[in-house]
């Protein structure tokens, strides 16, 4: 969970949404693929109810033998939540953790929570009183609670182990900002270990753990080595200053007392700005970005609210105040929740706006762009962005690639919300597909999606993307295969694993399948009937 920074920062708790991780050599690991939300957007664009906060906890454990390190771990970049991100051990509070009413009870809960979720996660023992079981007793126990089998607090209480409530200070609350669909209220301990024990990360919704100097994990974030969570960066930050009165200067900041943060910085110089939009839900919120440090260019600025803006202005000002220049406004595409604050944008900073050329009856445009253009950003971390033409949700669409840490703006070809309308005759389903294999060849290591949280599981995440549809193809052969059909039925039939899609929107995305399979001659269309061509 952890790290943010500046104030910008983003709950990165854990939620368990399937298997647990179990030993190496055990029977059930984890799938290592993108599962992808579930597709259940309302028919029209409007507001949309932020996800209701879930209460979890995150450990932030330090030692001083032999010097001052912290322990972090990596989330696998499966992880449909902030996949490949570093953060500290924890999660969701489990009924076990003990009741929550009151602030005391509360907080004592949440300690009993990172307890239990750092052991889960990494096999330590934090804060017990009582001699420890030796390490096959742990593995096994492990195992147990992680397979559902046992409870941890109830099993560790057998054996005469009880919590040390004095270990743990508490260091601040943070709540995922409102335009994620998981959000937690997450409690932040610091506790502290005189000898520190190597984690033992078993595959699932880790990849790894170690400990890690302050100063070294700070090189590997400057250099886009890592990414960061927003608490995780702002802890490092502030223990690389030293161990004193850790809990007061962790909170130190709004969004360490539950001010949720308006922005994510993903690497030095690229910061993630979501704004809310008149977007399609699940969604509530466009992602816009921030690319440079002394030339700077801002990707998708997707409302005209002057306040909602705001959050764009601050992390952009704050960039100009240290001698930054706004070089240029990116379009991705042209619809309305990408590129209705560009004149406001332009008219700000004196900025031109590009984009392709299909964008000019949206926004006057001052340089189309071509698929292959580079923009050269000057600064301390030099940044070179390509801009990809990536037709298949709108004609209009480009990706942007900013080539020195891997990372890619992909616009709407990319919800990490769930999947993305394909709305024919703007968008192309073949077209789609073939952008997608093309980012892939990119291999980016950090995507900013239209949408919904960022990912380091680029890969996963669009080859879980590609597997969809071609899922979505395979079920409407399967259900031709009984005989001809008219549209509505085989939408019913083809979405029945979705009852909560909107039919206008399913029928859209379905007419973008079958003007594909007609156009490979799979399937053909009589008399408002679908049927199979052979």
């Amino acid at each position: 969970m952890g790290g943010a920074g500046s104030p910008g920062h983003r709950r990165v708790l854990r939620g368990r949404t399937g298997s647990h991780p179990s030993a190496p050599g055990g029977t059930a690991s984890r799938a290592r693929r993108v599962a992808l939300p579930p597709q259940s957007a309302p028919e029209a664009a409007g507001p949309a109810a932020a996800p209701p906060l879930r209460p979890a906890a995150s450990l932030i454990l330090i030692s001083r033998t032999p010097k001052l390190r912290v322990l972090w771990v990596r989330r696998a970049e499966a992880n449909p939540f902030l996949g490949g991100f570093h953060s500290f051990p924890g999660g969701r509070m489990s009924p076990e953790d003990g009741p929550t009413d009151g602030e005391e009870a509360l907080e004592l809960a949440m300690i009993r929570c990172a307890v239990r979720e750092t052991f889960e996660e990494t096999g330590i023992f934090v804060g017990v009183n009582g001699p420890k079981p030796d390490q096959a007793a742990r593995r096994l126990l492990r195992e147990q609670v992680l397979n559902g089998n046992a409870e941890f607090w109830p099993s560790i209480e057998r054996i005469g182990l009880s919590l040390d409530r004095a270990a743990f200070r508490m260091s601040g609350r943070w709540v995922t900002p409102p335009f994620s669909r998981t959000r937690f209220d997450t409690m932040f301990f610091v506790s502290e270990l005189e000898q520190p024990e190597s984690p033992d990360v078993w595959p699932g919704e880790l990849s790894s753990g170690e400990w890690v100097e302050p100063d070294r994990a700070l090189r590997l974030w400057e250099e886009d080595r890592v990414t960061l969570a927003m608490p995780t960066l702002h802890a490092i930050r502030v223990i690389g200053e030293g161990a004193d009165d850790l809990p007061a200067r962790l909170r130190a900041v709004p969004e360490a007392n539950g001010v949720p943060s308006r922005h994510v910085i993903l690497h030095p110089g690229i910061v993630m700005v979501p704004l809310r939009t008149e977007t399609l839900a699940p969604a509530t919120h466009t992602n816009a970005a921030v690319i440079g440090d002394a030339e700077i260019v801002i990707v998708d600025p997707g409302t005209a609210d002057s306040g909602e803006l705001e959050a764009l202005y601050e992390v952009v000002d704050g960039a100009t105040a240290r001698g930054g220049k706004v070089t240029a406004v990116l379009l991705t595409h042209r619809h309305k929740d990408h590129v209705s604050g560009a004149d406001a944008v332009r008219a700000r900073y004196g900025a031109p706006v590009w984009g392709h050329g299909l964008i000019s009856d949206r926004v006057r445009l001052d340089r189309e762009l071509r698929d292959g253009d580079r923009i050269e950003l000057k600064g301390p971390h030099r940044r070179r962005v390509l801009a990809l033409h990536t037709p298949g949700h709108s004609r209009s669409h480009i990706a942007f690639f900013e080539e020195r840490s891997r990372t890619l703006c992909a616009g709407d070809l990319v919800s990490t919300l769930g999947t993305v309308v394909v709305d024919p005759p703007d968008g192309n389903m073949s077209d789609y597909l073939r952008s997608l294999d093309r980012l892939r060849e990119l291999q980016a290591t950090a995507l900013i999606p239209g949408h919904g949280p960022p990912s380091r599981g680029v890969d996963h995440l669009l080859a879980a993307l590609l597997e969809h549809r071609r899922m979505r193809e395979a079920r409407i052969l399967s259900a031709l295969k009984g005989g001809p059909m008219t549209e509505e039925a085989l939408r019913e039939e083809v979405y029945r694993d979705t009852p909560g899609a909107p039919p206008a929107l399913a029928a859209r995305t379905l007419e973008a399948h079958l003007e594909r399979l007609v156009e490979e001659g799979r399937i053909r269309k009589d008399s408002g009937r679908v049927m199979l061509a052979k």
